[in-house]
């Protein structure tokens, strides 16, 4: 008989993602109100540049909050990170203290939302990161022609020239993962690790796949386009041939977690 203490920590699990569409829903309002001082039309009149100015301002306050419950995982990760850097979806910048300085000669964060770069050149900043960060504001489909266009690739960032890739609450809203997986994998170099932290489809079958689909059916649209029911893992190990697969489930979440995840380093 599951104990009361237990059916709680269910309940919560279950509801959890609900009340998280409530605080997201509660940035629109100012989102709104911030685009008609002054008036921006094209913004308001669209509903992708819309949802991509919401969930910037919704991010740049919730994603402090995330950052701390997340970072004793994600830090020892990205100070894995090495040499010619591919930081894709980087947002508003929440991880780049993590990154190891003396490590790291040169990080790209591909980052198309313009809604979010302000932030971004903000927390560069902060991070001491500035001459070394670069913001490309663009997305990875079209990252090979940025590189072209800006002249990066006579500095030797092209194919098989990237040392560390890193990918953290990115792969889930992408809008082709699979494709952009394969094609982030070609720039890895041999020896490179791609570096990962993010939502996955759960393991468990039943009920909770069920309503993981349910929920998955509401997130996208109040969390920027995110998906939580990706099979990120499968799609990663069929991207190329690792010579090392660590990847696992934060222990502390359990079997009815609605939004699980998944972190480690895939070494090519």
């Amino acid at each position: 008989m599951v104990s009361p203490s237990k059916a709680l920590d269910i309940f919560r699990h279950l509801i959890g993602p609900f009340l998280f569409f409530l605080v997201s829903l509660s940035f629109l309002p100012s989102t709104i109100i911030s685009l008609l001082h002054p008036l921006q039309l094209r913004t308001l009149l669209s509903p992708r540049r819309l949802q991509s100015a919401w969930f910037a301002r919704f991010w740049s306050r919730v994603g402090t909050d995330i950052r701390t419950n997340c970072t004793p995982r994600v830090r020892p990760l990205i100070a894995q990170a090495h040499g010619l850097v591919l930081d894709i979806g980087p947002g508003s910048g929440e991880w780049l203290s993590c990154f190891d300085k003396s490590k790291v000669e040169r990080i790209y964060g591909v980052e198309p939302n313009v809604e979010c770069h302000g932030k971004l050149r903000e927390r560069v900043r902060e991070a001491g990161l500035e001459g070394v960060y670069v913001i490309v504001p663009v997305g990875v489909e079209e990252f090979g022609e940025w590189v072209k266009k800006e002249g990066e690739g006579k500095g030797g960032l092209g194919k098989g020239d990237v040392d560390s890739v890193v990918t953290v609450f990115c792969l889930c809203s992408v809008s082709q993962p699979k494709r952009m997986i394969g094609e982030l994998c070609g720039y890895l170099k041999d020896g490179g690790n791609w570096i990962v932290f993010e939502h996955v489809v759960t393991k468990e079958k039943g009920f909770i796949a069920w309503y993981q689909a349910f929920v998955d059916l509401f997130w996208p649209h109040f969390i920027g386009g995110c998906s939580i029911t990706r099979d990120t893992v499968r799609w990663l190990k069929e991207a190329g041939s690792w010579s090392k697969v660590d990847l696992m489930q934060p222990e502390d979440e359990p079997a009815y977690h609605i939004v699980p995840h998944i972190m480690g380093v895939l070494t090519k």
